[in-house]
């Protein structure tokens, strides 16, 4: 049990580092747009995709290995997984039930403000 949330813990971990990089090479393509830098020569003779996409791969490898190796951070992740194991989920027809109440309540609430509404439409139409 234990290695599995580990395992998922480091999987959040990878899934939120490759999101960032991901971001942060979004950002630096507007940067790089608005500076005209996306010349075939950026640097060291390689396209802007290449560098950019370098720069932010290191980046999100850094900030992956500062998550996975910060103890404070896997305990939490590790504790939030094994809380998420204990939740039960309702079954298919408790959750239908549900839905159905839901949507007869709103149903309702939207026909009194319908009510409620021309009540006022037709209080306001008389005073004017």
């Amino acid at each position: 049990m234990e290695t599995e949330s580990r395992k998922l813990s480091i999987l959040s971990f990878l899934i939120l580092s490759a999101l960032c990089s991901y971001a942060f090479y979004l950002f630096l393509t507007e940067v790089a747009n608005w500076l005209k830098l996306g010349g075939a020569n950026v640097l060291f003779g390689q396209p802007w995709p290449v560098v950019g996409g370098t720069i932010s791969s290191v980046l999100g490898l850094i900030g992956f290995l500062i998550l996975s190796t910060n103890q404070k951070t896997t305990e939490f992740t590790d504790e939030v997984f094994g809380e998420l194991k204990k939740v039960t989920w309702p079954t298919g027809k408790e959750t239908a039930a549900s839905t159905l109440v839901v949507s007869v309540m709103v149903i309702i609430a939207a026909v009194m403000f319908l009510i409620m509404d021309l009540i006022w439409k037709a209080f306001f139409e008389f005073l004017i």
